[in-house]
């Protein structure tokens, strides 16, 4: 199959390598949408930052680069691994991309995000949603039921919006101000509006990104050049 491999900084190839296999406890999941990330980008330009190279291999992965690239993505179930339940073949779903250990004291408290061994598919080896089919464990695969993958795939840059709009204690008529008219930032936008703040304020300096935050539901969009 094809897939996107992240070999060294500004050195991405697409390449042939064989189709993954499910093992017990995975799925197999047809990609049909996957985002490029910043994070993507940074690690183009200024890499490697999170992909693991030779002679340091992922503590949970046990790869290097190259490594698939990819960590915004949705597709479609075509194969189920043994042990696996809840999941069935078609099943149109996303993935929770991280990967972290659950043995370390952070992981033990739920503190998932502070494990020492984070890293994440996509990014971190063990394959990535820039390629026809990846395989993942199932406890890292949301359906989406009738949400179709074009929007699937947005779900994992949406959650950082809602994580944020959650942690700032923001209230139902209230108002906040959001720097930044990015995938984040738009996303940050949309739930703040979700969660019933009364007037978002934008900050923000490229024109299409302005317009974008009003079509996102920002109440005041203000041009954040320096003077």
């Amino acid at each position: 199959m094809k897939a996107a491999r992240f070999h060294a900084r500004e050195d991405v190839r697409i390449d042939d390598i064989p189709e993954p296999e499910t093992t017990d406890g995975t799925v197999k999941i047809k990609v049909d949408w996957c985002g490029i990330c910043g994070t993507d980008l940074h690690e183009y330009l200024e890499g490697p930052i999170f992909t693991p190279v030779a002679g340091s291999p992922h503590p949970l992965t046990g790869e290097v680069a190259p490594v698939q690239l990819g960590h915004e993505f949705a597709g479609h179930i075509t194969e189920v691994g043994s042990g696996v339940t809840g999941f069935s073949e078609g099943d149109a779903v996303a993935v929770e991309p991280t990967l972290f250990c659950g043995r370390c004291a952070e992981c033990r408290a739920g503190l998932t995000n502070l494990c020492p061994s984070l890293g994440f598919h996509g990014l971190s080896g063990g394959g990535g949603g820039y390629a026809e089919f990846t395989v993942v464990p199932a406890s890292m695969v949301r359906t989406l039921g009738s949400v179709p993958t074009d929007l699937g795939a947005l779900v994992e840059p949406l959650a950082v919006g809602l994580h944020a709009v959650r942690n700032s204690g923001v209230r139902i008529g209230e108002s906040a101000v959001v720097f930044g008219a990015g995938p984040i930032g738009l996303a940050t936008i949309t739930m703040l509006r979700a969660a019933g703040v009364t007037k978002v304020i934008s900050v923000e300096v490229a024109k299409a990104r302005k317009q974008l935050a009003e079509q996102a539901g920002a109440s005041i969009v203000i041009d954040g050049a320096p003077r």
